[in-house]
């Protein structure tokens, strides 16, 4: 019989790996996932106070201002007035994060699609139902406030 225990930590190991994995091949290309994620989010969202990226991804004002720091050293995010607020700043993401950022998803993309490519359409299903029923035991068990689906992952 296996326990929820073992299960749990092969889930654990698995989840690392892949982690690791992904991140892996996208800091080939300069990016962690946490920085793709935020270039990603301003993509979206548009120039973007660090405060609101900092609540977006359940990230301190101190995690998010070392992720924004590192993008900015890189050219791939910059720091703008905000011209509502001219003590505020706003993140926005450059020419250079666009371009990166295309060439970080495609290596994602590509790694994703090799690993969950392994399984059959009806296995991935399986996964994704089994998944969603993980993810809704979890739930309750968070007490700190993030993005569903967004892992809060330091730079």
């Amino acid at each position: 019989m296996i326990t929820p225990e073992q299960a749990g930590e092969r889930y654990i190991a698995v989840h690392h790996r892949l982690f690791r994995a992904v991140n892996d091949e996208m800091s080939g290309c300069g990016l962690s996932m946490a920085r793709t994620k935020v270039l990603l989010r301003l993509r979206e969202q548009g120039p973007t106070r660090q405060s609101v990226l900092a609540a977006d991804f359940g990230l301190s004002p101190h995690s998010i201002t070392d992720v924004v720091d590192a993008l900015e050293r890189q050219g791939l995010a910059e720091r703008r007035p905000d011209a509502t607020d001219r003590r505020a700043k706003l993140v926005a993401i450059t020419e250079a994060g666009e371009a990166c950022l295309g060439v970080a998803s495609a290596a994602r993309e590509r790694l994703l699609g090799q690993i969950f490519g392994a399984l059959s359409q009806e296995d991935r299903a399986t996964l994704l139902r089994l998944l969603d029923v993980l993810d809704d035991a979890a739930r309750p068990l968070i007490t700190s406030p993030a993005v569903p689906g967004t892992p809060v992952v330091p730079a």
